[in-house]
């Protein structure tokens, strides 16, 4: 790796100027190496050098000076202006000093005119100025191919045509019997760099010139249609592999919807297919991400309104029970019995209710975190329905003259119920129906089955509930226009949750001055 490495730094990486002045070297190598031929070779093989030496220094510009980075425009100018400073270094600079040092045997064993001269060392710069002309078209091509997988089995299809015809054309020019020449020379002279350097100019040289140039014969006329037949058989599979791409960019910028159509039996088929696998299966992740992320949040918001609502919500039971105790002590001599009596009872009922918000308040809690605890079981609703209507009744026909009854089937299907969590349930909606019904009024229990499923109502016939409450009322801390003052608004959220924790649902139907019913759908044990 290292040393492909070093040997691609040495193309296209050098100034003009220096690739201009190694240009010269290189011809003074050659005229110097020529010039040792003469007396012992044809002067044919001499004078097939001056094009070597042409050749050799054009070649050698044209792979060592940088291409300018700028537009086409200024590419060809530059490129322009080199290739006539090439020429002029020809002319100019080889020319004098092959005569100067006696190394001008190439053009003095010619039988060429100076014209003729001068004309084949200016066609090394026009050779320069079109030689890069292919070198940027190559480098376009070799870019084009490493981004496209189009022009990349394009141009694998075009190198198999380029080798067969380079392999037809060496094996064509093989054949010929240019070794001979070489031989002869090393026999007569027995000098092997004369026999090296005619089998070089002779054979090589000539044969590697009549190569390219039937290399560009035969290209020009196989490469049209390879290339338009490449395409074309290319462009199906590259049209698969460019919509994956495009799918697999729009998957990378968000849209998790995006697919790729499935076409075709093979491995490319076989990708597109892991690759929708694969979507459906990163639109599920991160689907099931987002919901737990609003999750969080909204436990995380729940936290912060539960914490801000619980510190207001026990202020006042606190506050009002310390406010009687103080009075208490501080006039407990002077104060009469009944008086003191009635502190107690008003500390009693603080307490009471101070007891059944902490309650509500951590039931929620353990809804919040996925910890209530329930014991779902086969539940008979009379009994229990009877058990809380007979213990709250005397309290709610004591604290505001209003009737609780129960109207419950004797011969009612089993509910699959948490009988704790069923009573903290008929408790909540007690309270709130006794809480908003009038003195004279009635709160009742009824239960019926309906289908496979059991209905339990609880009926008052107090002020009922404004329209603009009635959707928030199952919201944790809501407390609407009619709310009574030691109502926290967390007993009927905690139905709701406590309901739909057991398998069921809650609903309310009301209208302002005519009552509520508060309908609760449980399901029945098998």
């Amino acid at each position: 790796m290292n040393s492909r490495f070093r040997f691609s730094s040495l193309l296209l990486s050098v100034h003009p100027l220096q690739g201009l002045v190694e240009a010269y070297l290189v011809g003074l190598l050659i005229l110097a190496s020529t010039s040792h031929l003469e007396g012992l070779v044809d002067p044919f093989v001499v004078q097939t050098a001056m094009f070597f030496l042409c050749g050799s220094c054009g070649m050698w510009a044209v792979l060592r000076i940088r291409l300018p980075d700028t537009g086409w425009f200024w590419r060809s100018l530059s490129d322009g202006l080199t290739g006539m400073i090439l020429s002029l270094v020809m002319l100019f600079g080889i020319w004098p000093s092959g005569s100067f040092l006696k190394w001008d045997a190439i053009w003095r064993l010619t039988s060429w005119s100076t014209d003729q001269i001068i004309m084949v060392f200016c066609f090394t710069g026009i050779g320069f100025f079109f030689a890069r002309i292919f070198v940027r078209l190559w480098l376009r091509w070799n870019a084009m191919r490493k981004r496209r997988m189009l022009w990349t089995i394009t141009n694998a299809h075009l190198m198999v045509a380029i080798a067969f015809a380079l392999i037809f054309i060496v094996i064509f020019f093989l054949v010929t019997p240019y070794s001979s020449t070489a031989a002869r020379i090393l026999q007569e002279t027995r000098d092997p760099m004369a026999s090296v350097a005619t089998s070089l100019l002779v054979t090589f040289f000539p044969v590697l010139s009549l190569i390219v140039i039937g290399l560009v014969a035969t290209l020009s006329v196989i490469l049209p249609p390879s290339a338009v037949f490449s395409y074309f058989v290319s462009r199906r599979i590259t049209r698969r592999l460019e919509s994956l791409t495009k799918t697999t960019a729009a998957l990378r910028a968000g849209d998790y919807t995006a697919r790729v159509t499935v076409d075709g039996e093979d491995e490319i088929a076989r990708l597109q297919s892991d690759f929708n696998a694969m979507a459906d299966r990163l639109s599920t992740t991160l689907r099931d991400l987002n919901t737990e992320k609003n999750n969080t949040a909204q436990i995380l918001q729940s936290r912060r309104d539960l914490i801000a609502s619980v510190s207001h919500e026990l202020r006042t039971p606190v506050a009002t029970l310390r406010a009687a105790i103080e009075t208490m002590l501080d006039r407990w001599d002077n104060t009469p019995p009944d008086e003191n009596r009635r502190k107690v009872a008003l500390m009693e009922s603080e307490i009471h209710q101070l007891s059944v918000l902490i309650d509500d308040l951590f039931t929620l809690s353990q809804s919040d975190v996925d910890n209530l605890s329930l014991d779902c079981a086969p539940t008979d609703l009379l009994p229990l329905v009877k058990e809380v209507v007979d213990g709250f009744s005397p309290l709610a026909w004591q604290s505001g003259r209003v009737e609780v009854t129960a109207q419950v089937p004797e011969k009612l299907p089993a509910a699959l119920v948490d009988p704790r969590r069923m009573r903290q349930i008929l408790l909540n909606l007690l309270r709130n129906g006794v809480r908003h019904t009038p003195p004279g009024g009635i709160v009742a229990v009824s239960a019926a089955q309906v289908g496979d499923i059991l209905r339990v109502d609880v009926r008052d016939t107090g002020e009922g509930i404004s329209p603009d409450d009635l959707e928030h009322i199952f919201e944790r801390f809501y407390r609407g226009t009619n709310a009574a003052p030691e109502s926290a608004g967390l007993g009927l959220a905690l139905v709701k949750e406590l309901v739909e924790a057991m398998g069921g649902w809650i609903n309310v139907e009301s209208k302002p001055g005519e009552g509520s019913c508060f309908s609760l759908t449980l399901p029945m044990a098998k």
